[in-house]
Formats: structure tokens, C-alpha cells, sequence
């Protein structure tokens, strides 16, 4: 909206161009009328006013002195000058006093329309400029610790700060942080009346924030009244937690209100219900924090090590029961969530590096603060661990087949090699087996045999000289001279025979 103020000496034109104006429609309203240029310089200080159209000749005061003499008090103030003279000589004058048009009398409807649409935009576009200025000090200051910034910056913040009209009374500050966030033009109608200051600021698709003012005409329990009203005016869609701090003075005071806000929404956030509103004054004092790996039995670590999963899963319930009692931040519930996940880790690294199987890597998890509920992240937790624990538990069984095969092939080395009858063996299908050992050896099943053959095919041709080569041959399995020529040579690189020389 662009607010008009009208100065001429001249009831008719005044009247006349307040009509003029309230046609071009309700963006367009004429806030002041004076009939001379000392009436509007009496009340120039309480003026609301965005533009001020002024006749140019006037008694006492022109419209050029006018100008001049409230230009020097309100540098915000537009002006259009209005004459009955087609005079170049006034319309430069006027100009050059920063006027942004010169109209002629009658004043031009088209021409009149340009002129308020034109200053309407640059309106606008200022007060997004400052809108955004104002939006970025209030995250600076909201989202930082004091102790981060340097003292200028937050100084100089402060201080533009304190001259907006929402931090000259006291404010609290409104949070709602949930898996989807609440559109900022809803919080029109959720923060309670339309004359009541308020700056909304989106943190992020989750969070939003509101700070909002509180007058001196409010009482004690204003900050509850509005933040129960919030969950009855939320889309019936939203699934989240709204929190509201201690009532502060201040911009020095934004950083506290608004850790007070997100620890009331940690609280509230550990409550049944699809949306529940809590103040910071209902949220228990801590004395000290949670301090989450204390509250792990040693049997988790005990089960871990000796690969008893079940049992470390039921330990993990347990202290994810505990943890809930407890209350602790989203903070200590990720630092202990990711401690565990780490453990398990450290577990998979030693499968892989022990027992030649490979377990998933770092366990990524979400934050806490993504979930609705405790409860739902409890679940995602769990089943996450779940996950890594039958992990952990097949690549140790599946360990263990390998083993056996590995073994009963050492047993019947010179027997020709049955992918079947391995199979059954370890009760595993022919193709799962051969995946599987290729999986945990980095070898085929072939592969492996040929070289438990090769293997003591060479301890033969150092340790029994009396052998012929290709009585070596058929001991290991070969029964073809020619035949095992070609694959010792191809697994170590000469003939049995060159090789009986070099190890003399």
C-alpha cells in the first residue's frame, strides 16, 4: 500500500485529487490532507505518510521550501510536486530538490496512475531490501553463539536491531520444528492478533521461527494463550512440535529465547499426540546433562564381542527405554546413537579384516530433530541397528561355511571337486555357495582347490626326492603328467622339475 499525503492551498484540488486517488484503487490511500505547507511541517514527525504531493506555489511556504525543509526532517519521504504553470524553470527547480514528478493542473488520471504505480514498486522493493537486512540480523543474532561473533559484528547488529519497532518492548520467541514445515504467511493468523508485532523466519524446511512482541498491556500467561492456540490453527497435515521461550528484552536476548524455544520442543517433543505446544516456563530445570553411553549396560559390549546379537539387540532396547525416561537433547540422543553405531562399525572392520567378510561401512543417521516423536526415532534407530546386527550375524555364519568348505577341500584334495556335493556339505544351493566363497575369499571354488593341489604338490617335490614328478602329480591328483605340468607351471611360474632344482 502507498500512503498519499496532499498539500495545497486549494480545498477543490485537494478534494478533487483524494478522489482521483481512492479510484486507482484500495493499494492507493490518502492518509493526510493540509492546506498549507505549515500544517504539514507541524506534524511531520507523527506523519505516516510514503509520498507527499504538493502544490507548488503556496503562501508563506512554497512547495519548493517544503521540500527542502521536511526532506531535512523525514529523508524517507517521497514528493511529486503539483502546478497550475507550464513552467520548465519550476519543474527543474523541483527536481532538482528531489521531487520524483512534476504534475500538471488537472492532473491527469494515466498520468497520476504511472506516478503511484512507480512509487508503490520502489516502495516495495525498499521495504524487501530492508525486510531482508532486518532477516538476516535476526538470524545472525538468533542462531549464534554470542561468544562466535566478533564484538563489532554483533554489535553493529544489535544496535539496527533495536531500532525496529518488534525489539523496542519485550518479545518471545515461537518455534515450530517438525518433519514438514509450516508456510511463513500461516503464521498471519496463528501468533495472535494482526496488530501485534511479529518477524518470521524460515531456519530451514523444518523450522521456522517467531519472534513475537509482547506489550506492555499483556499479562503473565500471554506467551500460553497464543502458543495453545497454535496447534488448533496448524494445517491438519502438520506433524510437529511448537515450543515457546521465557519472554526477553532485548536483541542481546534473541540467542537465549531462541535455545529456550528449541529445548521447549525437545520437551514437547517426547509427549504423545500428533501436535503439542509447550512453553519453556513447564520444562524441568536440568542440573547437569544426560550423558547417554552411562546409561549402556556393559552386556551390549559383552554380547558385541562375543557375537551374541540377540542379546545386544535386547541390551540396545533397553537402554533406548532408559534414554526415554531420561529426556536428554536431541544432541546427546545423536552423540549416543552414533557412539553405538560406531561399536558396531569397529565390530564389522574386525569381521573384514578377521574373518575376510565384508560388512556395510559407516552407519549414516538422521538427526533426531527429523522425526515427529520419540518414539519414531526410536524405531528408526533400532531398525537400523537391527540391520547391522543381522549383518554382523550372517557374515559370521557365513564365515563359518566357508571355513568348512575350505576344510573338507584340504580333506579330499585329490578327489575331482563337486560343486554338489560341497553343497550339500553346508546345506547352501551350488550357485549361493560358489557366490559366497567368491564373495569371502576373493576366489572361486576352482581356484582354491588348484591351489591346496599346487600347495602340497611342492612340499612333495622338496620333501619326498624319491618321487618321480609325475608320481607327485598323481598323488595331489593329477593323473595326466602333461596335464599337471601346464597348471604348476601356470600357479607358480616353471615346471615341478624346475622347481625341484631351485629348491635344492
Amino acid at each position: 500500500m502507498v500512503r498519499i499525503a496532499i498539500v495545497d492551498d486549494e480545498e477543490r484540488i485537494r478534494l478533487g485529487l483524494g478522489k482521483l486517488i481512492t479510484q486507482l484503487g484500495e493499494q492507493f490511500q490518502v492518509v493526510a490532507s493540509y492546506a498549507s505547507a505549515l500544517e504539514m511541517l507541524a506534524e511531520i514527525a507523527k506523519l505516516q505518510a510514503d509520498l507527499v504531493i504538493t502544490d507548488i506555489k503556496m503562501p508563506n511556504i512554497s512547495g519548493l521550501d517544503l521540500m527542502e525543509r521536511a526532506g531535512a526532517a523525514r529523508p524517507d519521504l517521497k514528493f511529486a510536486v503539483l502546478s497550475g504553470f507550464d513552467d520548465f524553470d519550476y519543474a527543474r527547480q523541483s527536481l532538482r530538490n528531489g521531487a520524483i514528478e512534476y504534475l500538471l493542473k488537472p492532473v491527469d488520471m494515466p498520468e497520476l496512475k504511472r506516478l503511484l504505480e512507480r512509487v508503490g514498486a520502489d516502495i516495495q522493493k525498499g521495504r524487501d531490501s530492508r525486510q531482508l537486512r532486518i532477516e538476516d540480523r535476526l538470524k545472525l543474532l538468533l542462531l549464534n553463539d554470542p561468544a562466535d561473533l566478533p564484538a563489532q559484528t554483533m554489535g553493529e547488529a544489535a544496535k539496527e536491531l533495536s531500532m525496529i519497532p518488534l525489539l523496542q518492548e519485550s518479545f518471545a520467541v515461537f518455534m515450530a520444528k517438525g518433519p514438514s514445515g509450516i508456510p511463513s504467511d500461516k503464521w498471519a493468523v496463528m501468533a495472535g492478533s494482526p496488530l501485534r508485532e511479529r518477524f518470521v523466519l524460515k531456519r530451514d524446511e523444518r523450522t521456522t521461527a517467531v519472534i513475537v512482541a509482547i506489550g506492555g498491556r499483556d499479562h503473565a500467561n500471554t506467551t500460553k494463550e497464543l502458543g495453545q492456540t497454535l496447534p488448533m490453527r496448524l494445517p491438519a497435515a502438520y506433524r510437529g512440535r511448537i515450543g515457546c521461550s521465557d519472554v526477553h528484552a532485548g536483541p542481546q536476548s534473541l540467542r537465549q529465547a531462541y535455545l529456550e524455544a528449541e529445548r521447549a520442543i525437545e520437551f514437547a517433543w517426547y509427549s504423545e499426540g500428533k501436535v503439542l505446544f509447550q512453553s519453556f516456563d513447564g520444562v524441568p530445570k536440568r542440573t547437569e546433562p544426560t550423558a547417554p553411553l552411562l546409561l549402556l549396560d556393559k552386556s551390549f559390549r559383552e554380547a558385541l564381542s562375543a557375537g551374541d546379537y540377540a542379546k545386544a539387540g535386547d541390551a540396545l532396547r533397553k537402554w533406548a527405554a532408559e534414554m526415554t525416561v531420561q529426556r536428554p537433547s536431541w544432541r546427546e540422543w545423536l552423540d549416543g546413537c552414533t557412539a553405538l553405531a560406531l561399536l558396531t562399525t569397529a565390530r564389522a572392520a574386525s569381521h573384514s579384516t578377521h574373518e575376510g567378510s565384508a560388512v556395510g561401512g559407516p552407519m549414516q543417521l538422521a538427526g533426531p530433530e527429523e522425526f515427529s516423536n520419540v518414539q519414531e526415532y526410536v524405531r528408526y534407530f533400532l531398525e537400523k541397528m537391527d540391520k547391522r546386527l543381522q549383518e554382523l550375524k550372517e557374515s559370521r555364519q557365513e564365515h563359518r561355511v566357508v571355513e568348512t568348505v575350505k576344510a573338507y577341500i584340504h580333506r579330499h584334495y585329490t578327489e575331482e571337486m563337486e560343486l554338489n556335493r560341497l553343497a550339500e556339505e553346508v546345506f547352501l544351493t551350488p550357485s549361493y555357495l560358489s557366490k559366497l566363497f567368491k564373495t569371502e575369499t576373493g576366489e572361486t571354488l576352482t581356484d582354491y582347490h588348484i591351489s591346496v593341489r599346487i600347495e602340497r604338490a611342492k612340499e612333495l617335490l622338496k620333501e619326498s626326492l624319491f618321487l618321480k614328478t609325475y608320481e607327485v602329480g598323481e598323488k595331489v591328483g593329477y593323473f595326466d603328467p602333461a596335464y599337471f605340468n601346464k597348471i604348476f607351471k601356470k600357479v607358480v611360474g616353471c615346471t615341478p622339475k624346475e622347481y625341484r632344482e631351485r629348491a635344492r
